[in-house]
């Protein structure tokens, strides 16, 4: 079973909502989907600071919206646990 590190599934999930929820050009949209891409430290520092630059509603639908992609993932989430892999992944 192959493991997507969290940060990288959540840059992934802010991408999508600010893609949806914004626009596939807006700047978080495009810094988010790089982050994921390239997993590079800087591009996850550049998220975070376009995040806090939105207003308190915007940033609230879009962080629900990734984290609800993340929890809804189910297997990146068995993958977490701890021997999952060793007992065969999901039945």
């Amino acid at each position: 079973m192959q493991r997507t590190d969290p940060a990288t599934r959540f840059l992934a999930a802010v991408g999508h909502a600010a893609a949806a929820q914004l626009g596939q050009d807006h700047p978080l949209a495009m810094a988010a989907r790089e982050a994921a891409k390239t997993g590079a430290p800087g591009q996850g520092a550049r998220v975070h600071e376009l995040l806090a630059g939105l207003d308190d509603a915007a940033r609230d639908r879009i962080l629900a919206a990734a984290h609800r992609e993340m929890r809804e993932d189910i297997a990146a989430v068995w993958g977490l646990l701890p021997g999952a892999a060793q007992s065969g992944g999901m039945h």
